[in-house]
């Protein structure tokens, strides 16, 4: 078994504990719960992407309540500075906060989502919900510890993986391919 894979920005990414709330909706419909959220608390701010397709690339609906379409570089950085993440539970997402030493809450919208946030949860990246309870997420931060020994397996990708292939094709090793001539 290897880690994941992460994109080289996310591991050149400097991580600093932001004020604000960050998220990914893959569904636009859990707005409901972020401006529910927003209502009751307004102080705090909150950073949200989206894949709404009509939308202008960024829409501010209420004080301290932003809603970007995707960008990747901008993501990036928005994951790398926030306070805590919530998501819809994708496996990159959530691997990358976890990288990054960010609290995440998983809203799991398909079996292949639900397994990533347990696999998440129980390697310690956060919690799950049904919905995006940015409440919960909060209350989570704040006893939140980051899983050092996750960002440290993700540092040896590179190495485990090339040691993987070496092995895979060393004399004494036995190949895949035979790739030797005929």
């Amino acid at each position: 078994m290897v880690p994941p894979l992460l994109r080289r920005e996310v591991l050149e990414a400097h991580a600093t504990e932001g004020d604000y709330v960050h998220g990914y909706m893959l569904n636009p419909a859990f707005e409901t719960d972020v401006r529910n959220f927003n209502a009751v608390r307004p102080d705090v701010p909150m950073d949200f992407f989206w894949d709404k397709k009509d939308a202008p690339a960024t829409v501010s609906p209420a004080c301290n309540l932003r809603f970007h379409t995707i960008d990747d570089r901008r993501f990036i950085e928005a994951t790398a500075g926030c306070r805590a993440y919530a998501t819809t539970a994708g496996f990159e997402s959530v691997c990358e906060a976890m990288y990054l030493g960010k609290p995440v809450l998983m809203v799991p919208t398909h079996v292949e989502q639900d397994c990533n946030a347990y696999d998440a949860m129980a390697s310690g990246a956060g919690i799950i919900s049904d919905r995006f309870d940015i409440g919960a997420l909060l209350d989570h931060a704040l006893i939140y510890r980051p899983n050092a020994a996750f960002a440290g397996w993700v540092d040896s990708c590179e190495a485990l993986m090339m040691a993987e292939i070496e092995q895979a094709f060393s004399p004494s090793g036995t190949p895949c391919l035979n790739l030797q001539p005929a």
